[in-house]
């Protein structure tokens, strides 16, 4: 079996970090200072960059993890295995939650994520990401400690 390059993963993983980037702030800038109304509209446009801007930096980070750990390191098979889970969760989170939004944005036509159920999924990415990509970074780093301590 193959086994997944993790560099190209990172990469694409902190591009799509950094296109969650772009489009909060694309959002970003059409709140208007003063809305019109109760703000409703508003506040859930700004509840939109938020998560926009948590989900950018969450993969950007699992993507820089996966990199920083593969490059310093050969990480055994389950640390490696954890810490690409986890930028591959990064990754489709961001196309499942923010991708759809920045296409309705740019084309102003409302696109439906690619499954029925795309938010809920891409919002449980989001943990299985952090969780992956920490339990990973962790296992790694205690081979680590342990191979310099026998040394």
């Amino acid at each position: 079996m193959d086994r997944p390059r993790p560099r190209p993963i990172a990469g694409a993983t902190a591009l799509l970090g950094v296109l969650s980037l772009v489009t909060a702030v694309l959002y970003f800038v059409t709140i208007p200072e003063d809305p019109p109304g109760d703000g409703f509209a508003a506040g859930l446009v700004g509840l939109f960059v938020i998560l926009c801007l948590i989900v950018g930096v969450l993969a950007l980070v699992e993507a820089g993890l996966l990199f920083l750990v593969t490059r310093r390191w050969d990480p055994a098979e389950r640390p490696r295995r954890l810490l690409t889970a986890g930028a591959v969760a990064g990754g489709l989170s961001v196309l499942l939650l923010v991708v759809p939004m920045l296409v309705a944005r740019v084309f102003e036509v409302f696109v439906p994520s690619p499954v029925a159920y795309g938010t809920g999924l891409g919002l449980l990415l989001v943990p299985i990401g952090i969780v992956c990509s920490g339990l990973g970074a962790i296992i790694q780093l205690v081979d680590a400690v342990r191979t310099d301590a026998r040394a």
